[in-house]
């Protein structure tokens, strides 16, 4: 991964923890990595355990950031969720999986939109 797609992947991340804090979540932690992979942000949405893939893109040239979920990441997702509830003695608690897409100016780096999708997968 180039340092430029580090750097905005970076902002849409900072920008999607903002973001949840300023709708009344609490951020438990951000990046949690196990051996399947990663969680971008795990966070609680009052008696929810929140897992948030944040998926920030400069253009729509290869689809809007929602679209960038594809089976395989949906299925990585799903396990990861599990992994992490299971270390953390969390399963009987309420848990989704939602997706916060980030949209960033490619030229200044601000951020242009965030949108959150509550819910992602199902099953």
């Amino acid at each position: 991964m180039t340092l430029k797609r580090q750097l905005v992947g970076k902002i849409g991340e900072e920008a999607a923890a903002q973001y949840l804090q300023q709708q009344g979540y609490i951020i438990i932690t951000n990046n949690y990595r196990c051996p399947i992979g990663e969680i971008d942000i795990i966070a609680r949405d009052q008696r929810v355990t929140v897992l948030i893939e944040v998926r920030t893109r400069t253009s729509l040239a290869y689809g809007s950031p929602e679209e960038s979920i594809t089976a395989e990441k949906a299925r990585r997702l799903k396990r990861l969720a599990l992994s992490y509830l299971q270390a953390y003695h969390l399963s009987a608690t309420p848990c989704r999986i939602d997706l916060v897409a980030v949209m960033v100016d490619r030229e200044t780096q601000q951020v242009k939109n965030i949108k959150h999708i509550k819910g992602i997968l199902n099953g």
